[in-house]
């Protein structure tokens, strides 16, 4: 069955770092956000910083859902085409996130962030 969204009103405060508003149908979204974040207590800045290959965390490979051994059972009533709703309000929508309004076949969605703390103690 084939249905219709309709939704009355949407109001989104920011959408950064890869992340997507979707409205309308779409069979593909693919999302990718890395992130590098040091935070110094003396700011220090050196020419050969910032490159993923450096940690491992970039280039594992992804843990992806095991779905051939698993087993579900579902059950749809449609009584009516459309989705209704009155309204969607969101703050943020960041790291590789989606908010879309219509149907989809396939999200795949990734988001890397290392943190490096370097602090000085005893200053």
């Amino acid at each position: 069955m084939i249905r219709e969204s309709v939704v009355r009103e949407v109001k989104v405060n920011t959408v950064s770092l890869a992340s997507i508003l979707q409205v309308g149908d779409n069979k593909l979204i693919k999302p990718v956000s890395k992130a590098l974040a040091v935070q110094r207590n003396i700011s220090m800045f050196k020419g050969d910083e910032g490159n993923f290959d450096d940690f491992g965390i970039f280039s594992r490979d992804l843990p992806l859902p095991l779905t051939e051994n698993e087993s579900v059972k579902v059950s749809f009533n449609n009584n009516c085409s459309r989705i209704q709703v009155g309204g969607i309000f969101v703050d943020g929508i960041a790291a590789a996130s989606v908010l879309q309004i219509g149907s989809n076949k396939n999200i795949q969605a990734e988001s890397r962030i290392k943190h490096i703390r370097q602090v000085i103690n005893g200053e």
